[in-house]
């Protein structure tokens, strides 16, 4: 038995799978919850004073960026 099936996806099935819902037009919404995220680790960065604090912030802000431009991308393809 297969825990998880192994399908082969092309770059175009994962943004189909990833994409947002067109009905619900939630993509705008999702583009500024991004922009959020980022800013918001960008402003705790400035006030950590922990090391290990501030790697986290700087994880979330590189998360935050990379879903945001991933975000843009889904803009502009529809």
């Amino acid at each position: 038995m297969r825990l998880f099936e192994r399908r082969n996806a092309t770059e175009e099935d994962i943004y189909k799978r990833l994409s947002y819902d067109p009905a619900a037009n939630t993509l705008l919404e999702e583009i500024a919850a991004a922009r959020r995220q980022i800013e918001d680790a960008y402003n705790n960065f400035q006030n950590a004073s922990d090391p290990d604090l501030i790697d986290s912030y700087i994880y979330m802000g590189n998360a935050a960026l990379l879903r945001y431009r991933f975000l843009l991308r889904q803009a502009k393809i529809i």
